[in-house]
C-alpha cells in the first residue's frame, strides 16, 4: 500500500480533493470525520471538559462553534484539545490502514501533517493550495466571521511553506474539472509506483 497525506490549510479544499480521489474508486480516510465522531464519545467529551472548561457545553451538548472560538483564541486550551484528540485519531488511521492493508493506495487528509510531525508516516505528501483570499472567502461562505477566518488561518503552518516540502501540488482554486484533471495525473502517476512494488512483493 502506498499512504498518500493529503494536507492543507483551512478552506483550502481538501476535503473536496479527497472526495475526487475516492470517486476515482481510492481507498480514503476523512481526519475531520473521525474527529467528529470522536466529539459524539461521553469519554473524550470528558477530556474535553477539563481541558476548555463548561463554557463550551450548552446542556451538556458539546458546542462545536464555541470549542472552536476558545481553540483559536487560547492556544493553551487548542494545545490540550489537541493533545486530546490527535493521537486519537492516528490510532484510528492506523487501524482503519491495517484493516484495509490489501488497498493498493491510501489517501489520507492530515489538516496538521507538518504542524505535527507526521509526515514519516506516510510515503507520499500532497499539499492542496488556493491563495489566502480564496481561502477567506471560502471560510467566510461557511458563517466564519472575517477576523475569526484569518485568526484561523493564522496558527497554521503558511500554506507555501507546505506547498515547498510536499511531493504533490493541487491547485483548488479554479473548476472542479480542473481540480479532478490533477488529482487523476497524480493518482495514474502513483498506480505504476504500485504496480511495480507488488510485482516486486510477488
Amino acid at each position: 500500500m502506498v499512504k498518500v497525506a493529503l494536507t492543507g490549510n483551512y478552506g483550502s479544499g481538501k476535503s473536496r480533493v479527497l472526495s475526487v480521489f475516492r470517486e476515482m474508486g481510492a481507498f480514503c480516510i476523512d481526519a475531520d470525520r473521525i474527529v467528529a465522531e470522536l466529539l459524539e464519545d461521553r469519554e473524550v467529551l470528558d477530556m474535553i471538559r477539563k481541558a476548555a472548561g463548561d463554557g463550551v457545553f450548552e446542556e451538556e451538548k458539546l458546542s462545536k462553534k464555541k470549542l472552536a472560538g476558545l481553540i483559536f483564541a487560547d492556544p493553551a486550551v487548542r494545545a490540550s484539545v489537541e493533545g486530546i484528540i490527535h493521537p486519537l485519531v492516528i490510532k484510528e488511521i492506523e487501524e482503519s490502514l491495517s484493516k484495509n492493508s490489501s488497498a493498493p493506495i491510501a489517501f489520507i487528509e492530515i489538516p496538521l501533517l507538518y504542524e505535527k510531525g507526521y509526515e514519516h508516516m506516510f510515503d507520499r505528501v500532497i499539499a492542496v493550495y488556493v491563495d489566502e483570499k480564496t481561502a477567506l472567502a471560502r471560510l467566510m461562505a461557511q458563517g466564519i466571521p472575517p477576523a475569526s477566518a484569518r485568526q484561523r488561518l493564522s496558527v497554521q503552518m503558511p500554506l507555501l511553506e507546505k506547498v515547498a516540502r510536499a511531493d504533490y501540488v493541487i491547485n483548488n482554486q479554479g473548476a472542479i474539472e480542473e481540480t479532478i484533471w490533477q488529482a487523476k495525473r497524480i493518482f495514474e502517476e502513483l498506480s505504476p509506483k504500485v504496480s511495480k512494488r507488488e510485482k516486486t512483493v510477488s
